[in-house]
Formats: structure tokens, C-alpha cells, sequence
């Protein structure tokens, strides 16, 4: 089975997930993909680990999610990711500063951190595909304000959404929270 989650900041999709996972059967493991790069984001972190049973194993896990999705050691757990937003964010980062780094290249920036990402997205969504392990994705909606002014913000919203359709496509269940109250979009309850 595979769920995925969206919705808002602070929204609930996070505590919905875990609510989820801990109804499980199976043994969970939580993917973190939130790197703490500034105080900010370490303080939502910390929320974040205070607020999920000490008892899951946690890997932090940025960038490279098919090696765990698809470990035979896993296959029999429920793998919560949370957020398939901050793994976007990262690649994205990751791969402008990967172009930055080259001496010679034809395409744009944003044409060639796109076309990269493709082939990681591609990638994540075989491992999904192929995995055995039950998993709850969770994932920010972030379509529903204006399109935003610089091209670099519209980019990942654009990849963001693409994402967000491309994992709903491999999941039996997909559920939005919003203000904590989680609404079935696709599957059966």
C-alpha cells in the first residue's frame, strides 16, 4: 500500500502520517529529509522528533531514498517519508550548485537542473514502484497561491506539483489535510 499525504505548512499532514503509520501492523521506519541548515528549520526538526514515538528508527535520508526503499532488510516495514518537498528543495540545491561547479556547459541553469532532476525523479519513482514496503509519502501542496514573481520559485513550485502528480499516479491512497482534518482524495477508506 501506498499513501500520500498533502497539504499546507502546519496543516497536520505530518501528524496525520504518523497516525497512520503507528495503526500499522508493521514495523516503521521514518525517512527524514529535512537537512537543519539554520535555526529555523533545526527548531522544526526537533518539533518534529518530539512528536514521533522514539521507538521508529529514523534515517536521514536528503537525497538518496531508493537504496531504502528498495533494501531487502525493509521490505516487510511501512516507510514514512516526510516530505517529499524538502527532498525536492534539496535535489534542486543540490543540483544548481553541481551546475555552478562546471567550467563549460550549453544549457541554462534552469534547463539543466531540470533535465537532471527528471532522471532523479525517474529514479525515485522506479524504487517506489518496485518497492514491497508499505509507504506513507508526505508532500506539501503548494499550488493553491499566486504564481510566484521569480522564475526560481516558480520552478519548483512547477516541480513540485509535477512530483506531487507523479507519486498520486503509484499510490493507492491520497489524502489533503487541511487545518489537521484529512480528506480521501483517492482510494477507499
Amino acid at each position: 500500500m501506498k499513501h500520500l499525504i498533502i497539504g499546507g505548512v502546519r496543516s497536520g499532514k505530518s501528524r496525520y502520517a504518523e497516525c497512520l503509520a503507528s495503526l500499522s501492523s508493521k514495523p516503521v521506519l521514518y525517512l527524514a529529509t529535512a537537512e537543519p541548515i539554520d535555526a529555523e528549520m533545526q527548531a522544526r526538526i526537533a518539533h518534529h522528533q518530539a512528536h514521533r514515538p522514539s521507538t521508529w528508527p529514523t534515517i536521514e535520508a536528503p537525497l538518496k531514498l531508493e537504496p531504502i526503499l528498495l533494501n531487502p532488510n525493509y521490505q516487510q516495514h511501512l516507510i514514512l517519508i516526510d516530505c517529499m518537498t524538502l527532498w525536492l528543495n534539496n535535489w534542486l540545491y543540490y543540483l544548481s550548485l553541481e551546475y555552478k561547479g562546471l567550467e563549460t556547459i550549453v544549457l541554462s541553469e534552469s534547463e539543466y537542473v531540470n533535465n537532471s532532476f527528471q532522471q532523479v525523479k525517474s529514479d525515485f519513482l522506479g524504487a517506489l514502484k518496485n518497492t514491497q514496503a508499505d509507504v506513507v509519502l508526505v508532500s506539501n501542496e503548494v499550488g493553491f497561491s499566486i504564481t510566484p514573481e521569480n522564475a526560481l520559485a516558480r520552478q519548483f513550485c512547477d516541480q513540485q506539483g509535477w512530483l506531487n502528480q507523479a507519486i498520486a499516479e503509484q499510490c493507492e491512497q491520497v489524502s489533503a489535510v487541511m487545518a489537521g482534518l484529512p480528506l480521501l482524495l483517492k482510494g477507499k477508506v
